[in-house]
């Protein structure tokens, strides 16, 4: 006969008999009769009491399949809340045979037949975010940061049944997608260094030199070091801005070095007669790798003659107030985030480009000064700028200038580069609003000067008009003869990497034709290669895709309704569990060769070794132990004067520290409540009473002898938190006999404090 719905309105099962029922044969002999008793009267042919019907399965495999449903009937019958009063009521073995029914045919498992229930979408919560794109876009922001709370279930906030997606939550993940391309993709090029390095930012290497008044003061034959980081290789200017009291008959010298090496030697001329000097500058030029160096001053020729008359000529110091560093001179390679690095297989992101600002530029010919950022001609003459060109061949200048205006016609400038007149311009906008300007010049190899020249100076005596120039910026960038950056014919393989690497999977087919097309369509529209890949990763970072593990593929055969999932699936499972993270290169090269499963033992070896298995203790133990909370903790510190400065951080690192040992140490299960030791740090120790613990490293440290042990007896069960009430266990509450006296005391502390709860430790 057709099979009947069952309702929905019975209960768990507890007892069971020696043979339970099991299958659809003891449904229909021994079940089934009993719903038709007790049950259709109100839940069959139409009759819907409770919004339930017993009809609406269509056959045996359906009705079995609805478990949230059997288990409602479960929680009905146990509870003899169903059938209702006024009705006929099975006896107490009735009860048990519709239970053990329930318990071992819907919710009985069989390894052979393992169910893997229905699959779900997991959205990643604020951890994992934060952590994917720390991994997989290779930046250091926290962008998850600013999401609302996510929510939780049965204590947990990965739980994919509670992780819903707001409005809000999307408005704030576009927001984060912007923000996120713009720093990933970023291919600014290298900033010059153009650093002042103080006195302040000097060490002393040998003698007794010291620091006085933004001073670097050099009172014996003594050596001054600091550092700085060079961007890239090329040639770096050093101007050393030097005084000395001067005595004896030669001039202060001085040893300039860099990385250990003496690059020159220095007469320092100036003499010193207070804070403004007079100053002396040493300008010293010398080629160098990028990446740190150390520079050095040291003072040559002490000299002494206590007997002299004039008292400015008794002692010879030197004084060194600065090093200004600028370079290089060179075009800088665009620099290209890891991401960018990593997409063009360190391919050049775009050609090398040299930016000035008008500052960098000194006055040639002409009166002027420099001016916030600019440096401005208040007569006909020119500013300079050295550059140095390592590849020859045609290069853009890029100029950007303004005028303040005055007479019969616009000021005028020209760009003269390597001996050439690179362009001649006009300025036309008028109070000092500033224009781009571009221009292009073949160019040797070798040093040349860039000359930005001021034509046509105009002053009127009778109206005061007068024509000024202002250079705001200039860049070279070349070679324009050689590629760079991506071509268009790139993007589909650049689109299809990037996405790889953001899905944690392959791209599917007509993934990598939707977003060929967006990349294809900001192209149409006017936006670079670069710039279109960038529209592409702002849509990826909002989509199911990245935002959501999704539910996992089914590989190779289904049996019984279940099969293996892919091993791409089995490689997130493992990552974010273990590392509340993506998983790695090494992870998803053995889910595409289809080796996961061969080496899964030897991957979580390695993947609970790694730095990020640190997650599982903070994320997962910080949740299933409630470890985020011992922080937060308001503990009554009338009660517990001890319990401060760090206590409560204490407590949590030492359990977060016997988690991850159990872990990476593969210890018996069983170890997590019986072991006789934990990992306390010295000031952890004392609170505990515990002799012979120093330094403020957490090591491992025997508890033979006293009543603590495993995780019941460390700080999680010394400090539960209930909302803003604290539960005190442990040793701070059951003081066994031959206890400490400091122990004693605080349990005498704890009694009279009554905003507490007295429970069992063990």
């Amino acid at each position: 006969m057709t099979t009947k719905t069952l309702f929905v309105l019975l209960l768990p099962a507890f007892a069971a008999s020696a043979a339970p029922p099991r299958g659809e044969e003891a449904y229909q002999k021994r079940v089934l009769p009993l719903l038709q008793k007790f049950c259709y009267d109100c839940h069959s042919d139409g009759v819907d009491k409770g919004d339930f019907v017993m009809d609406e399965y269509k056959d045996y495999t359906s009705m079995i399949a609805d478990k949230v449903q059997w288990d409602h009937v479960r929680q009905q019958i146990a509870t003899h809340v169903m059938p209702p009063e006024k009705k006929d009521k099975p006896s107490l073995a009735e009860r048990d045979e519709l239970l053990a029914w329930i318990d071992d045919t819907i919710f009985w498992f069989d390894p052979n037949k393992p169910d893997p229930g229905r699959a779900v979408w997991r959205r990643l919560n604020r951890t994992e975010y934060n952590n994917t794109v720390r991994d997989l876009l290779m930046v250091d922001m926290r962008p998850a940061n600013e999401f609302p709370p996510d929510d939780t279930g049965y204590g947990y906030d990965n739980i994919g049944d509670v992780l819903a997606l707001s409005p809000l939550l999307m408005e704030k993940y576009m927001r984060a997608a912007n923000s996120i391309a713009e720093k990933a993709l970023d291919t600014s090029d290298v900033e010059r260094v153009d650093l002042e390095l103080g006195a302040k930012k000097f060490w002393n290497q040998k003698g007794t030199s010291s620091e006085n008044e933004g001073v670097r003061w050099f009172h014996d034959e003594s050596e001054a070091a600091t550092k700085f980081t060079a961007p890239a290789a090329g040639t770096y200017v050093f101007k050393i801005r030097a005084s000395a009291t001067q005595a004896g008959p030669d001039a202060a010298k001085i040893a300039f070095g860099i990385d250990g090496k003496e690059a020159g030697q220095f007469d320092v001329t100036a003499r010193f007669r207070g804070e403004k000097g007079p100053w002396q500058t040493i300008t010293h030029e010398a080629r160098l790798s990028g990446g740190e160096h150390k520079l050095s001053v040291k003072f040559l020729n002490d000299f002494q003659d206590a007997a002299n008359p004039d008292p400015e000529k008794r002692d010879r110091n030197l004084a060194v107030d600065k090093i200004d560093v600028e370079g290089p001179l060179g075009l800088l390679p665009a620099r290209g985030t890891r991401l960018v690095q990593w997409l063009l297989d360190g391919k050049p992101a775009g050609r090398p480009e040299l930016k000035l600002s008008g500052e960098d530029f000194q006055i040639g010919e002409g009166s002027g000064s420099r001016d916030t950022g600019a440096i401005y001609l208040a007569s006909s003459g020119f500013v300079k700028h050295p550059v140095e060109i390592e590849k020859a061949g045609k290069y853009r200048l890029t100029i950007k200038a303004g005028a303040q205006q005055a007479g019969s016609e616009p000021a005028k400038f020209d760009v003269r580069l390597g001996g050439k007149n690179a362009g001649s311009f006009s300025v036309t906008a008028k109070d000092q609003a500033p224009q781009w300007f571009n221009a292009e010049v073949e160019l040797p190899v070798g040093r040349h000067e860039i000359q930005v020249w001021f034509l046509n100076d105009f002053y009127d005596e009778k109206t005061r008009q007068d024509r000024n120039f202002w250079l705001h910026e200039l860049s070279v960038t070349g070679p324009m003869n050689e590629p760079g950056g991506i071509a268009a014919a790139d993007v589909p393989k650049l689109v299809e990497k990037l996405g790889s690497r953001l899905f944690r999977r392959p791209m599917k087919p007509e993934e990598k034709t939707k977003w060929t097309s967006v990349a294809e369509l900001a192209q149409k529209e006017g936006a670079s290669a670069f710039d279109a890949l960038g529209f592409v990763l702002r849509g990826m970072l909002v989509s199911p895709s990245f935002l959501f593990r999704a539910p996992p593929q089914v590989a190779g055969d289904v049996k019984d309704g279940s099969g293996l999932i892919d091993e791409y699936s089995l490689a997130s499972r493992l990552s974010y569990f273990i590392w509340s993270a993506p998983p790695d290169d090494k992870l998803l090269q053995f889910a595409a060769k289809g080796e996961l499963r061969k080496n899964l033992a030897t991957e979580v070896k390695r993947m609970l070794a790694d730095w990020r298995a640190q997650s599982l203790a903070e994320d997962f133990a910080g949740q299933w132990l409630q470890l985020r909370d011992v922080e937060i903790a308001d503990v009554d510190t009338r009660a517990f004067p001890d319990f401060k400065y760090g206590i409560a951080s204490g407590m949590k690192k030492e359990s977060q520290t016997f988690f991850n040992h159990l872990l990476s140490e593969n210890r018996p299960v069983i170890e997590f409540l019986s072991a006789d030791y934990t990992f306390l740090n010295e000031k952890l120790a004392r609170y505990y009473d515990i002799k012979g613990v120093k330094g403020d490293k957490f090591q491992k440290v025997s508890l033979q002898g006293t009543p603590r042990g495993g995780i019941l007896g460390s700080s999680l069960q010394n400090l539960q938190v209930y909302g803003r009430d604290v539960q005190i266990v442990g040793e701070l509450t059951d003081v066994p006999q031959g206890s400490s006296p400091r122990a004693a005391e605080r349990q005498s502390r704890f009694s009279a404090g009554g905003k507490t709860r007295h429970t069992a430790s063990r």
